[in-house]
């Protein structure tokens, strides 16, 4: 791939971004394609390829550490090369699979850029997952541009979580009254255990199907978490629990803690706390949805949607209607799909990623 080896100036660099730009608008018009490159970068950190057809793409490339005992050690891979990429020309099939080659192949040689500051302290003993636990690739491509798909695919990436979008926070008629003998309720300080039981029942299930990593020191990490944000008034925590309250009998029975049995649970943040995802859309203000999760035996009663519905409506009160609604969802969870989907919420990237070995 040396040969396709490309050093766009500046103004060549802005016009690939303005086909790419215009391409994938074409596709979704919810998606934001900011510029690689701040006001003044040069062009020496881009990694570009150009074909004989006009066909090129480029990308700049972080690597980022974090440790385990992180909360967003859940998600990504320990140490995280991640790429973002633009694509233009004739064929952007073959212009991605060209810079997906040369990404990888500096990725596995080690010729990547270091993580800024010091490598974080709390290590962690290698352990046989169905993801990468330590070290990865990462890409987030438009859900709908499937010209890259047979690229990323073909580089042995998976595409491992959705960035689903639900355009406004309106209730929509899915989403009713709770099943009876169950009501929901604000969380409470005396909930936070059984929260924290759910989340990490929900990233279990996430983890079987590549899309999530269980940490050891997960339950430390969230509890702080789900405390903070029980305690708030701007964020929506959301519980289930048996109208009249009843504890559960046996642990085969889910999650417990707490005054009740909770059978559910849901949690979104507002807008001031979303800002690290917002710049993925084109429009705002922007919530985001951190968990939805049921109890196995609470399921087919339609709580799921009921919960949904509640947390849209609260959303709809803080923020306004026509608040988008963000959250992850695993892209071969067979039960957050087709969940989502009925619920208003469809892919708008799609995260891929590759485990990585540095050869010689």
């Amino acid at each position: 791939m040396s040969g396709l080896a490309w050093r766009p100036t500046r103004a060549e660099l802005a016009d690939l971004e303005a086909e790419h730009r215009t391409r994938v608008h074409g596709l979704d018009r919810l998606v934001a394609v900011p510029d690689l490159l701040g006001e003044g970068a040069g062009t020496t950190d881009v990694l570009a390829v150009r074909l004989p057809d006009g066909s090129r793409a480029a990308g700049v490339v972080a690597v980022t550490d974090v440790g385990p005992a992180s909360p967003g050690a859940t998600a990504r891979a320990l140490r995280e090369h991640r790429l973002r990429a633009r694509a233009a020309g004739p064929d952007v099939t073959a212009a991605t699979a060209a810079l997906l080659d040369a990404w990888v192949d500096r990725a596995r040689r080690g010729a990547d850029p270091e993580p800024a500051g010091p490598p974080p302290t709390d290590d962690v003993a290698p352990r046989l997952r169905p993801v990468p636990a330590t070290h990865g690739l990462a890409v987030a491509w438009p859900s709908r541009d499937t010209e890259a798909v047979a690229a990323l695919a073909g580089r042995g990436m998976y595409p491992a979580v959705h960035l689903a979008a639900r355009h406004d926070a309106r209730p929509s008629d899915g989403g009713g009254s709770p099943p009876a003998g169950v009501v929901l309720r604000d969380a409470t300080v005396a909930d936070v255990a059984a929260v924290v039981d759910h989340q990490l029942a929900e990233l279990a299930y996430d983890e079987l199907v590549g899309a999530a990593r269980v940490r050891a020191a997960a339950r430390g990490s969230m509890t702080p978490l789900v405390a903070a944000a029980v305690s708030r008034e701007d964020s929506v925590v959301l519980v289930a629990v048996p109208d009249g309250g009843r504890r559960p009998t046996t642990p085969a029975d889910g999650p417990r803690d707490g005054p009740d049995e909770v059978l559910g649970v849901v949690a979104v943040e507002p807008p001031q706390r979303s800002s690290w995802v917002a710049g993925a859309v084109g429009r705002g203000p922007v919530a985001y949805v951190v968990l939805l999760h049921v109890s196995p035996r609470a399921r087919g009663a339609a709580l799921g949607a009921a919960l949904v519905g509640a947390a849209l409506a609260r959303v709809e009160e803080l923020s306004g209607p026509d608040t988008v609604v963000l959250l992850h969802h695993g892209v071969l969870n067979p039960l957050s799909a087709p969940f989502w989907a009925r619920h208003g919420f469809r892919p708008v990237l799609t995260t891929w990623e590759l485990p990585v070995t540095r050869t010689p």
